[in-house]
């Protein structure tokens, strides 16, 4: 199916499917209903009390809960069959009054987390009509750009997965990716004396000066010995010069704020993370902005975490490890800046991180973020992913599911087996979720992976003779056994890998056993070949993995970079390459 109608569209809500997979996960009560006589009509059933019950239609039935709705759902008491529909904020109060949803949090909590919810959907739904072209974008392979804003609706087992507080409409039009927005940077002229950061190959100063001639060259008559230009993103900027720190620089001359200019860049699928074509760097920025479950602020902490990967990066063991795989490539962020205030403090807030941009030399390569492919459909028909398997069955001649099998095959040998090799031999964990795994492709097949975001990277103890050998023993991002057991499997399988093989099922190639079958042989392959086998093992023979809780997780307001122990807000979740077979 290439396209919906109308009335299937009206049918269709992926912010209210996000919201419902969501409880679905962290949840028991609830069943699902087969029509008696066999015919297609599954249906999810909810039950509020012993008269009341809440059912909703399933286009698709996913054992990993990545359903698809058929909305609207529906209030039924007793015995009645068809029930009153409602809408969704008709839906998520009955839901949140559930005494197993509510507990015993406070009215008020549950109002507020359903205000944001509401608005969450609100604003995937404004994004949708802002976007009547997304339809279009299933004709072609798509270039980085193109594919980092096609996300409209955000994480796909999340209550508000695009809630942006305090974004007003106006903001959120302007800095938000799923808005096809872009917009130049903010620069501030900064006393040397006050700039902070780091970088490598170039010095700090060089790194800017590279940045604006290529940005903002008009710019460059502000450069004088004493002063630098840092970028900042524009909302970021507006909100530092409201701080009473960056007011009492501003006084004394130490900053100065020379407004917007230059090239527009792109927000992409992170939003606070932006992108011009042709420039050397990609930034991403602290933004003090509520996105899930996190206020989206660098720390000096996160940034030295990609200069320390930087230079292990220059080091023999990962030119070695390059041999092995040299389709992994990895976004190094190998360079950051910030603002010192008045007692030369580094304020966290004004962080900014450098990307090195490894897509410069070819902007119009096909290299997608994994999220917008797996991304449900905003109008119900083909997701991404499922257009581009249909592309390569009509190049190569293939069934749709053969071509869907060589997908997932390329998949897991240029993305499951070189991040889990890296884990295994090298000692190195890096937090591949769906929207820090670029997939590089050439006419819809991938033929390599670009990881991003290198502030979720750890060290396990694998890995310690590397870094006492080259000085950085002292990282502070290591991973005990358990730690490593609970976030790799998350990130790389539940939320990824998981996404990959949901929607390949969801269209009809296979089903979801039969693809993660395929996934369980390219683990257990690897298995027979690596020095470590702790987390093969884990994910091959375990019963159960630990699953993030993001429904609960916001509901109870917790910011999950600041939570003392993440662990809280994980649970077991029931192994779907488990075979019971050793």
């Amino acid at each position: 199916m290439l396209m919906s109608s109308p009335s299937e569209q009206m049918s269709v809500d992926i912010a209210a499917q996000c919201f419902l997979n969501a409880l679905m996960r962290e949840t028991n009560d609830w069943q699902l209903r087969h029509a008696a006589d066999g015919s297609a009509g599954s249906q999810l059933v909810i039950p509020l009390d012993e008269r009341r019950r809440i059912e909703i239609a399933l286009r698709y039935v996913s054992p990993t809960q990545h359903h698809h709705y058929h909305f609207p759902a529906r209030l039924c008491r007793d015995d009645d069959s068809t029930g009153q529909p409602l809408d969704f904020a008709a839906l998520t109060t009955l839901l949140l009054e559930k005494p197993g949803v509510a507990g015993e949090l406070a009215p008020a909590v549950i109002t507020r987390f359903n205000q944001r919810v509401q608005e969450s959907h609100r604003n995937t739904w404004q994004a949708i009509a802002a976007r009547p072209d997304w339809s279009r974008l299933r004709d072609r392979p798509l270039n980085f750009g193109e594919a980092e804003q096609a996300l409209l609706a955000g994480h796909a087992f999340h209550p508000a997965p695009k809630s942006h507080e305090p974004f007003s409409d106006a903001e959120a039009r302007r800095y938000l990716p799923e808005f096809a927005s872009a917009f130049p940077l903010r620069w501030f002229a900064i006393a040397r004396e006050q700039l902070a950061g780091e970088s490598l190959n170039l010095t700090l100063p060089q790194r800017l000066i590279r940045l604006v001639s290529e940005s903002a060259p008009a710019l460059l008559t502000h450069l004088d010995d004493d002063t630098a230009l840092l970028p900042m993103h524009p909302w970021q900027a507006s909100h530092l010069l409201k701080q009473p720190w960056c007011q009492r620089l501003m006084a004394s001359g130490k900053l100065r704020d020379l407004g917007e200019a230059g090239e527009s860049w792109l927000p992409t699928s992170s939003s606070r993370a932006i992108y011009f074509a042709h420039g050397s760097d990609m930034l991403k920025f602290s933004l003090s902005v509520r996105l899930t479950n996190s206020l989206r602020t660098l720390s000096v902490k996160e940034v030295k975490r990609g200069m320390r990967l930087a230079r292990l990066a220059t080091t023999r063991e990962w030119q070695g490890l390059q041999l092995r795989h040299p389709t992994l490539r990895v976004m190094q962020e190998d360079g950051w800046a910030g603002i010192k205030d008045e007692h030369g403090v580094v304020q966290e807030e004004s962080l900014l991180a450098f990307r090195v941009n490894l897509l410069k030399a070819q902007p119009e390569a096909q290299t997608n973020v994994l999220v917008s492919l797996t991304q449900a459909a905003p109008d119900g028909g083909d997701s991404l992913l499922t257009a581009a398997v249909r592309r390569l069955a009509k190049r190569l001649s293939l069934t749709p599911q053969q071509a869907a099998h060589c997908w997932l095959q390329a998949y897991c040998e240029q993305v499951l087996v070189p991040l889990f090799r890296i884990e295994a031999d090298y000692g190195v964990a890096l937090l591949a979720h769906q929207q820090n795994i670029l997939v590089e492709m050439q006419q819809d097949l991938p033929v390599g992976m670009i990881y991003r975001d290198c502030q979720g990277s750890a060290f396990t103890a694998s890995a310690q003779a590397w870094l006492e050998k080259y000085r950085e023993a002292d990282a502070e991002n290591r991973f005990s056994e358990q730690q490593l057991l609970r976030y790799f499997p998350y990130y790389l399988l539940m939320n990824s890998t998981l996404a990959v093989t949901a929607a390949l099922a969801a269209a009809g190639f296979d089903s979801e056993a039969a693809c993660n079958q395929r996934v369980r042989d390219a683990l257990a392959a690897l298995r027979q070949q690596v020095n470590d086998r702790t987390c093969l093992d884990f994910v091959l023979d375990s019963r159960y993995w630990q699953c993030k809780g993001n429904f609960f997780c916001y509901l109870h307001d917790h910011n999950e970079n600041t939570i003392v122990d993440p662990a809280v807000i994980y649970f077991d979740f029931a192994n779907p390459l488990y075979s019971g077979v050793k």
